[in-house]
């Protein structure tokens, strides 16, 4: 009896190992298959992870690029816009001297200077007159002095009337230029056809220069200034618009 006893303790003690191991093999089991659920996850969120560093630094390296291209774009334009400047300065310039040189301008400032030193120098020979008149018994006049009867001073008030009204024919061909809104139409407004000129300027040699009968000096001078100077850059567009909304 008592074996028996014992063996049917043996027995249920057994079946409780057996129990408690088959409960710890599925807890186990459970765990494992926990970790194998985090460990799938961990390798999705790395993978999400790698893609979006991947795509950052495509991103950077892109970035980079149009970086790069903007400050070589600004330096290029920088230095585009010096020389514009540059080229344009250069251009008014030449227009300015061109203008001022116009045989219409040369012409009334010579004339101004000759009235402006006539009137000086009779003024002046008035003056040294009557400083010298209280020194010497014999009275000294003008009639020395060339201008005798002449008012010096009316001359030059013309010549002065004159040359504020004065016209040049290079400036009304600006000025009619600004007029046209296109700036196609103010280039064709100011030159005209290359080859047009030409054949005439041909015609006209075998016509004893009669093609440039009608052009004044000072207005084929700005003209050729201008026209060397607007076709033969990139940017015409540019330097019209500069030229004629400044």
């Amino acid at each position: 009896m008592k074996e028996k006893a014992v063996a049917e303790v043996v027995a249920r003690e057994a079946k409780e190992a057996e129990a408690r191991a088959a409960k710890a093999l599925e807890e186990a089991n459970a765990d494992r298959n926990h970790l194998n659920k985090v460990a799938e996850d961990l390798k999705v969120e790395v993978q999400n992870r790698v893609t979006i560093i991947e795509e950052v630094t495509a991103r950077a390296a892109e970035a980079e690029v149009w970086a790069r291209e903007a400050a070589e774009a600004m330096d290029s334009l920088i230095s585009s816009l010096d020389k514009l400047k540059e080229t344009a300065s250069g251009c008014v310039i030449m227009i300015v001297g061109t203008i001022l040189d116009a045989s219409d301008n040369t012409a009334a400032v010579n004339e101004l200077s000759e009235r402006a030193r006539e009137a000086g120098f009779k003024v002046g020979y008035a003056r040294c007159s009557s400083h010298m008149n209280p020194l010497y018994q014999s009275k000294f006049t003008d009639e020395r002095s060339g201008f005798q009867g002449v008012d010096t001073e009316a001359r030059l008030a013309a010549a002065v009337e004159a040359y504020n009204n004065l016209s040049i024919s290079a400036i009304e061909d600006i000025d009619k230029c600004l007029e046209a809104e296109d700036y196609v139409d103010r280039l064709q407004l100011l030159y005209g056809d290359p080859e047009e000129e030409k054949e005439e300027e041909i015609a006209g040699s075998g016509k004893g220069d009669a093609g440039t009968s009608g052009i004044k000096e000072d207005q084929v001078g700005l003209r050729a200034l201008l026209f060397d100077f607007l076709f033969n850059v990139n940017s015409r567009k540019t330097y019209v618009n500069f030229l004629c909304t400044a």
